[in-house]
C-alpha cells in the first residue's frame, strides 16, 4: 500500500487542458489525465460533440486516437468527420475499428503513442473487444498521463449496462447531451457557464418548438377556461 504525507500531496504537479473560448466557458481547466465519458441519445449530437472534441485536442497539439467501433470507415461516419472540421491536414488523429482491451494495452505502451483514447462506444468495446470495467480502470491507471474518453449509449437517462456505469462511476468528467447541448456534470470543477452547443441551429430549433409547445398549451388552455 502506497501512502502519501501532507507534503507529499502538496509537492504533486498536474498537467492541465488550456482550454478556451467556447470549451473553457464548459469544461474550465480539466487535469490531462483520467476517464472521460459522453453519454446521451441517439442522434441528438453525441457523436458530432465527441469529434468536435477530437478536433479541438487535435488542434492543443495532442495526439489521438479515435475507436471507431461502431460505425467503422462508413460513408457517414467519414462525412461527419468532415462536417466537424477534421480533414487530411490534420495530423494528430488516427481511427481504427477494432481493438482489444489487450491489444489497446499493447499500442499504448509504444514510444509517442496516443495523448487521448476515444472509443465509440464503451458497449461496442465490451462486445467486440471483451472489455469490462475493471480492466478498463486498470489501464486507466496504468497510462496516468493518458485521457480516456468513452462514449456511451443510454437507457433512459443513465448510461446502458454495467460496465458502462461502473466506468462512468470511474470518470472525473461526465458530459451528458441532449437536444445539441453538452452539459458538463461531473465531479470536480467545470468552466463558469457549464455547458457547450453542438449545433446551435438544432439547439435552436429545439427550444423554439419547445416556447411554441408551451404557448399553444397556454392558449388551450385559457380557450377551455
Amino acid at each position: 500500500m502506497k501512502v502519501w504525507s501532507q507534503k507529499n500531496l502538496e509537492d504533486i504537479r498536474h498537467e492541465y487542458i488550456d482550454f478556451d473560448g467556447e470549451w473553457y466557458l464548459a469544461f474550465g481547466r480539466p487535469e490531462k489525465s483520467g476517464c472521460w465519458i459522453i453519454y446521451g441519445k441517439s442522434g441528438q449530437g453525441k457523436s458530432s460533440f465527441a469529434l468536435q472534441l477530437a478536433r479541438k485536442f487535435d488542434e492543443m497539439g495532442l495526439r489521438v486516437l479515435f475507436l471507431t467501433l461502431e460505425m467503422g470507415a462508413c460513408d457517414d461516419f467519414v462525412n461527419s468527420v468532415l462536417s466537424v472540421g477534421i480533414h487530411s491536414k490534420t495530423n494528430n488523429i488516427i481511427y481504427s475499428d477494432e481493438a482489444t482491451i489487450k491489444e489497446l494495452d499493447e499500442y499504448l505502451s509504444k514510444q509517442r503513442s496516443p495523448d487521448v483514447i476515444m472509443i465509440d462506444s464503451i458497449q461496442y468495446f465490451e462486445q467486440q473487444g471483451g472489455a469490462k470495467a475493471p480492466e478498463i480502470i486498470r489501464l486507466r491507471k496504468k497510462y496516468p498521463r493518458k485521457i480516456f474518453v468513452f462514449i456511451s449509449h443510454v437507457d433512459g437517462r443513465e448510461v446502458e449496462g454495467k460496465t458502462a456505469y461502473e466506468v462512468k462511476r470511474d470518470s472525473f468528467k461526465r458530459i451528458y447531451v441532449e437536444h445539441f447541448k453538452a452539459t458538463f456534470i461531473g465531479r470536480g470543477k467545470g468552466g463558469s457557464r457549464g455547458y457547450y452547443i453542438v449545433w446551435a441551429e438544432g439547439y435552436q430549433k429545439h427550444w423554439v418548438e419547445n416556447i411554441k409547445s408551451d404557448n399553444d398549451g397556454a392558449e388551450n388552455e385559457e380557450t377551455y377556461q
